[in-house]
């Protein structure tokens, strides 16, 4: 059986590798938005910004798991609830990087 103290490490160092990861796609949405000219309709503008708020929800979910993570390593009487809610914010925080990679290439490429 896997230790808790292991599964915890392990998702406070993927967690901050997905943060990581979350800031690429956010530069590039913010690249792309600089690079529109000030009479760029707001209309234009609007997808990047909303894609852009998404990058950044999804990137406190993943400081806020490896903040829980670190919490539950050094706090000695740590229990199981901070232990649940680092793997469920770690859930959320894949199925945020899946979403914001699906948004980030549909408006960079598509739209």
């Amino acid at each position: 059986m896997v230790e808790h103290k292991d599964v915890v490490l392990a998702l406070l160092g993927a967690s901050a590798g997905l943060a990581g990861l979350v800031l690429v796609f956010l530069g590039l949405v913010v690249s792309a938005y600089g690079g529109l000219s000030g009479d760029t309709p707001a209309a234009v503008k609007r997808p990047l910004r909303g894609v852009g708020r998404f990058l950044l929800v999804d990137f406190a979910l993943g400081l806020v798991c490896v903040a829980l993570a670190t919490v539950w390593l050094v706090e000695l009487t740590a229990g199981m609830a901070l232990y649940a809610a680092t793997l469920v914010l770690f859930v959320a925080q894949l199925a945020g990087l899946a979403g914001s990679t699906v948004w980030t290439v549909k408006k960079l490429l598509w739209d």
